[in-house]
């Protein structure tokens, strides 16, 4: 007979901070509507690793269709950046600067928009190129948009017909954006060891807090 799945006993179908596990709802980071078609426009979205610009790339993207390329970091980096109407660049900083500034320029010379997620600032290519640049600095996680999303992947995790839910503290929201920085991958990792621990704490036979999330 198989041992009693973990997370089962604490009303979880899963860790839900796995890495493949989706997020299960969006946090708006305040960065305005999608970009339009044909602006001659540079939007960037400028962050650290897993900050959620490829999300945000994501959900433009599903308003306004376009091409989208993620450059590797490998020889791939050299592929040609497609223009269209409207096109997504991810990891774009990765890029040899003299493609980007080829890139850039045939995009102002269609009158294109270029949406762009990157590690550094390419404003300067971008104006240039004769772009107008529009600049997305997403900052530091706060504790209410980690409360958001933690809770909401909690819930996604939730055994059918359960009335357990792990109770997160404005404490642990409070420590895990702190610790975090700008990096929702951060983020996710220290949820993944809090929810581990708390269940460890289960099959222990210890106490787990294990109440409505208020």
């Amino acid at each position: 007979m198989s041992p009693p799945d973990p997370y089962r006993r604490a009303g979880l179908e899963r860790n839900p901070f796995c890495h493949d596990v989706v997020a299960a709802t969006f946090i708006d980071r305040g960065v305005g509507p999608a970009p339009e078609p044909r602006q001659r426009l540079f939007v960037q979205l400028v962050g650290v690793k897993g900050a959620g610009k490829t999300t945000q790339l994501g959900r433009w993207r599903a308003e306004h269709a376009g091409p989208h390329h993620w450059v590797p970091p490998s020889r791939g980096r050299w592929r040609r950046l497609p223009v269209a109407p409207i096109a997504y660049w991810d990891e774009i900083d990765r890029a040899p600067v003299r493609l980007v500034r080829s890139a850039l320029r045939r995009a102002s010379a269609a009158g294109a928009t270029v949406v762009a997620g990157t590690h550094l600032d390419l404003g300067h290519l971008a104006d240039d190129a004769g772009l107008d640049v529009r600049t997305h600095d997403l900052p530091a996680l706060t504790p209410a948009e980690v409360r958001r999303w933690a809770m909401e992947r909690l819930r996604s995790a939730r055994l059918p017909g359960t009335d357990r839910e792990l109770l997160l503290e404005d404490s642990l929201a409070d420590d895990v954006a702190r610790d975090a920085g700008g990096s929702w991958r951060v983020a996710g990792d220290l949820m993944h060891a809090w929810v581990a621990r708390q269940v460890a704490t289960a099959m222990a036979g210890g106490n787990i807090d294990a109440q409505e999330v208020r």
